[in-house]
């Protein structure tokens, strides 16, 4: 499975983070960036879309270019800190194979603490039916997520991960939510995932998200980036 992390060169301070951890802890993955313009490390591919598309036509252009079947799709300020549960991966991507589930969104969010159990996996829980799919690192097939940010409107990003229900619906796609029991609960509505443990987000409002991960503030210390140039939320 590739790593793809979609991004743009506006985002191009974070990238140092984002190369930096993912060298660290998925030295052994193909890593794909996905990107306006700009460089990445020479371990990485690069795929280029056109500035003037929208959100939704940049990601489709770019996934249009991979000849895989499944993959892990992300984007730039979701970097991990810690080391992920490559088994446990192993086995989504398989569930995912088999047509078993459509997305597997790799830890648990929602509005209430209702757990639906997956009956495919002790470690996934079912998602809500207006949240099969949202704009966090997930494992699917590269043709249901082309069908998605192809049939998915909305004039912008927030307005696009909205929608996106809607197109889970016509296209009767199932999804799940990693969840092993003792993760614990991050602000208001995700939890922490220990099978990939990542910063959901680590950007807010263009801002670093330190108030709910405030550990986030060792790697900027650690890869010396100037907090005060984006501001802290």
């Amino acid at each position: 499975m590739k790593f793809i992390f979609y991004s743009h060169f506006d985002y191009s301070d974070i990238w140092p983070i984002l190369f930096g951890q993912c060298d660290k802890y998925l030295s052994d993955h193909k890593k794909v960036l996905f990107t306006n313009k700009g460089e990445a490390p020479s371990d990485w591919e690069v795929i280029t879309y056109e500035d003037s598309l929208p959100y939704q036509m940049r990601v489709a252009s770019c996934l249009e270019q991979l000849e895989d079947e499944i993959i892990v799709f992300s984007h730039e300020d979701m970097f991990l800190y810690d080391e992920i549960d490559l088994s446990h991966i192993q086995s989504f991507k398989n569930l995912v194979h088999s047509g078993k589930v459509d997305f597997i969104k790799l830890l648990r969010g929602g509005y209430t603490d209702e757990k639906r159990e997956s009956g495919i996996h002790p470690y996934l829980l079912k998602c809500p039916p207006d949240m099969i799919f949202t704009i966090q690192p997930t494992i699917c097939k590269v043709k249901n997520l082309l069908t998605m940010y192809r049939d998915t409107p909305g004039d912008s990003i927030w307005s696009f991960e909205s929608n996106t229900a809607k197109t889970a619906k016509w296209q009767c796609f199932s999804g799940c939510m990693v969840y092993k029991e003792g993760d614990p609960k991050r602000g208001m509505h995700h939890w922490d995932s220990s099978v990939y443990p990542y910063f959901a987000t680590a950007i807010v409002k263009g801002k670093w998200y330190t108030s709910d991960y405030p550990h986030l503030r060792t790697l900027l210390k650690d890869y010396n980036i100037d907090v005060s140039l984006r501001g802290e939320v």
